[in-house]
């Protein structure tokens, strides 16, 4: 009795120490795409302490910069950012989140608050084009790719209101 009583505290000790994590890798190239910013739109659904992390290869030749913000991207929605400070070929930030809707800033070199917020890297260029990796991960904490709407609310409500309409006049024409 005791062994089973063993096997199972285990088991849901294994069960409790696995990270979610979601990755993701972004394209940052200045021809022909122009993406010289990219971005990864996640919300949080159960808050905790979250590690955020983008890297490249040394072959790439970049050094990814980070800016996250509370969505939408804004001045004021700015939380943290990082480039590592040197030529690591990475950056990091490690924070709690609170349940939200973020957006990650990712380019493969340093771009200022503004460029972030506009999505154009003036520094990016043959160069420095090249794939980052991001990852965001957490114990306790669940995260998810913000996936957007296939059919926006409005959209969806007038559908859905034109529809309950024409139901009403075909039930009026059938009695």
């Amino acid at each position: 009795m005791n062994f089973k009583l063993l096997i199972a505290s285990l088991a849901l000790f294994a069960g409790t120490a696995q990270a979610n994590t979601i990755s993701t890798t972004i394209r940052i190239d200045d021809a022909p795409i122009n993406q010289t910013v990219g971005y990864v739109n996640f919300d949080v659904t159960t808050g905790g302490f979250f590690n955020i992390y983008a890297n490249s290869s040394l072959l790439d030749g970049l050094d990814p910069f980070i800016y996250l913000f509370k969505r939408p991207a804004s001045e004021a929605s700015l939380i943290e950012f990082d480039d590592n400070d040197g030529f690591a070929n990475n950056a990091f930030i490690d924070r709690d989140l609170l349940i939200g809707n973020y957006v990650l800033a990712v380019s493969g070199v340093k771009f200022s608050l503004n460029e972030a917020i506009n999505g154009y890297n003036g520094s990016i260029n043959f160069l420095t084009d090249g794939d980052v990796d991001v990852k965001i991960s957490s114990i306790k904490g669940v995260a998810n790719f913000a996936n957007p709407s296939a059919v926006p609310v409005p959209a969806a409500a007038w559908l859905f209101g034109s529809a309950l309409l024409g139901f009403a006049g075909f039930r009026r024409k059938s009695v």
